[in-house]
């Protein structure tokens, strides 16, 4: 769009930045483009002059500055210099050279799975370094998101949305943000938490990867409904990124990741350059080109061009540690600690973390997590000297025997006393109990000398979660506080450090889509059964792939299976067998007296073992090449 010019009338110098032209404007104020004397360009926040005459409103735009000056980042752009007590006042931020979301998606599709799972890390530092300075964006939707060549840019802070309020003033419970984007929490009104802003964090994502609100309807009224009371719509995001969005979209915030839990699970991503596709780089090159010609003018007064839209993707950044002031560093200092006092009393737009109606939630961990947690030496860290003095245990664990299970979890010891973890296990023989666990619903099973307790923390296929068991005795009181150890301290869970292991890998990502759609298509992405160590997929016949760690002579009575290119794998043996079913396993590395092994199991109709065998074999072979290379 055209970027309007200055008014003849109108200075053409704003502190010590020489003025280019109007970016765009808004209800509360408009944003120029500016030049220091440095050459930088910065985006320049100017109040109505009009709006000055309200009560107040110059102590609540004084509020904003102190607001915007308390985030720094590397997603965040920097406040560079501002003045509340000039005639009009003003904010200036680091421009950035970027394209907004919406409008990228817009004209260009959605984006490729590696550029989502970029913006997602992108995002998730920036909303880190947010609440970790005691704020909520509360406002986090495409439009305030910049793809720039080095990463996303989390921009335009919720506090606009305050001062623009008639009263000057939102009162406890009243609903702020874009309404599409908002948490369930948000739209009902409720007191929030940064896992609002996780929410808002996976509607965004999902609309990247789709081009398409998962909550989208006819009405804004029935929009709202949705983000309330019914599930997102995934079927269109692709299933390397489901379990990411759908963790941030969970209804209950306690069971959304934190921001620290979603940067484990995305793990170390790829270097360099933003991996945008070529038109949205090539639009970034362009608007450079551009600036830096109107910049270098010194009789520029107009930009002639700027990808983006007016009160929107040109608003200032208002998230980044800023400098203070060069003339009132005092000043700003005594601004700031009064502003936070106002902004923790008001529980408005800017709300401190730890309010006291909004307790921070539970942090829940990804499936990945649970995958790649060392089970054992989290039990230990978990309960070390907090057993209770009736359990039967001694509060020392180092008195505990432990080892791996054959699921990858952990089974513990103590005289008679048995206790088993298993992260990310399917609970389906779990049901309600009615009760909680460090706040989260619980799933149960006792009798006959036993207790077994979990939570629920799937969000795509399951139920999966964390399977806690114990006996001799049915009291689950014991099994109730080693699950709530273990979910308040996953956080810091100790990881594997055998990269090479079973343990560690997704195994829903070692087969494709198109793989199982030719073997017994046609086959949904999403599989209808998810743990953190098998996945199931129904077709014409059904699919299982799962890894476990076996005694070696398990396999002792199995027959060699020739899946051909040099790979074997064991096979049951004919008197053994069902027709109805061929379950393959290869033998990936030994460890100890035990053995890493990869299962594939079709399901199908009786007599055709020979045919679901070739569906094994193939899915097997797939799977074996994406294996990490056995020590």
């Amino acid at each position: 769009m055209t970027i309007k010019p200055l008014a003849p009338d109108e200075t053409r110098m704003i502190g010590g930045y020489r003025v280019l032209g109007v970016l765009g404007a808004g209800g509360m104020g408009r944003v120029l483009l500016g030049a220091g004397p440095d050459g930088r360009l910065v985006a320049i926040k100017q109040v109505h002059p009009h709006l000055l005459d309200q009560r107040g409103y110059r102590a609540r735009f004084t509020r904003e500055v102190a607001a915007s000056t308390r985030v720094s980042g590397a997603f965040t752009a920097p406040v560079v210099d501002f003045d509340v007590d000039a005639d009009i006042p003003w904010l200036a931020s680091l421009f950035v050279n970027g394209v907004p979301l919406d409008q990228a998606v817009r004209e260009h599709g959605p984006l490729p799975a590696p550029a989502v799972l970029a913006l997602a890390a992108g995002m998730a530092v920036a909303l880190q370094n947010i609440h970790a300075a005691g704020l909520i964006h509360r406002d986090l939707k495409p439009a305030n998101v910049l793809l720039t060549s080095d990463g996303p840019r989390v921009i335009d802070f919720g506090i606009a949305y305050l001062v623009e309020n008639p009263t000057g003033i939102t009162e406890t419970g009243a609903t702020l943000g874009s309404p599409a984007y908002m948490s369930p929490e948000q739209t009902l009104g409720e007191p929030l938490s940064a896992a609002s802003d996780v929410f808002s964090l996976g509607t965004l994502l999902a609309m990247a990867a789709t081009g398409t609100n998962p909550f989208a309807a006819a009405s804004l009224a029935y929009t709202l409904f949705r983000i309330a009371h019914t599930e997102p719509d995934l079927e269109l995001v692709p299933l390397e990124l489901r379990e990411l969005i759908a963790a941030c979209l969970q209804r209950d915030p306690h069971f959304r990741p934190t921001t620290a839990q979603l940067l484990e699970g995305l793990g170390r991503l790829p270097g360099g350059p933003a991996p945008w596709p070529a038109p949205i780089q090539e639009a970034i090159a362009r608007q450079h080109r551009e600036l830096a010609g109107i910049a270098a003018d010194p009789d520029a007064t107009v930009v002639s061009s700027r990808i983006g839209r007016a009160g929107d993707a040109t608003r200032p950044l208002r998230s980044a540690g800023a400098k203070r002031s060069r003339r009132r560093p005092l000043r700003l200092a005594l601004i700031a600690a009064l502003a936070v006092v106002a902004l923790a009393a008001a529980g408005l737009t800017w709300v401190r973390l730890g309010h006291p109606q909004a307790p921070p939630p539970v942090a829940v961990p990804l499936l990945s997590q649970l995958r790649n947690t060392d089970t054992c030496a989290w039990l230990r860290q978990a309960v070390d000297g907090a057993v209770p003095a009736n359990s039967g245990w001694p509060a020392d664990t180092g008195a505990w025997t432990m080892e791996m299970t054959w699921d990858w979890g952990c089974s513990a010891q103590s005289g008679d006393h048995r206790l088993t973890v298993q992260p990310g296990s399917p609970l389906t023989a779990m049901k309600p109990t009615g009760g909680t666990v460090a706040g989260l619903r619980t799933l149960g099973i006792a009798g006959f000398g036993h207790c077994a307790r979990g939570v629920d923390l799937s969000r795509t296929a399951g139920p999966w979660g964390i399977d806690v068991g114990t006996g001799p005795s049915d009291d689950c009181g014991f099994t109730e506080f080693v699950l709530s150890q273990l979910i308040r301290t996953q956080s810091s869970a100790p990881r594997r450090t055998d990269a090479a292991s079973l343990a560690g890998v997704d195994v829903c990502a070692l087969v494709t889509h198109d793989l199982l759609n030719a073997l017994i298509g046609p086959v949904q992405e999403q599989p209808s059964q998810v743990d953190a160590h098998s996945c199931q997929w129904p077709g014409s016949s059904t699919v299982r792939v799962r890894s476990d760690l076996a005694q070696l002579p398990n396999y002792a009575a199995d027959e060699s299976f020739d899946l051909g290119g040099g790979l074997h794998a064991l096979t049951r043996s004919a008197a053994t067998r069902s027709t109805s079913e061929c379950e393959l396993t290869y033998a990936y590395r030994t460890v100890g007296d035990q053995q890493e092994a990869l299962w594939v199991t079709t399901r199908g109709s009786d007599g055709e073992y020979e045919k679901l065998c070739t569906t094994s074999a193939s899915v097997l072979r797939a799977a074996i090449g994406q294996l990490p290379k056995a020590n």
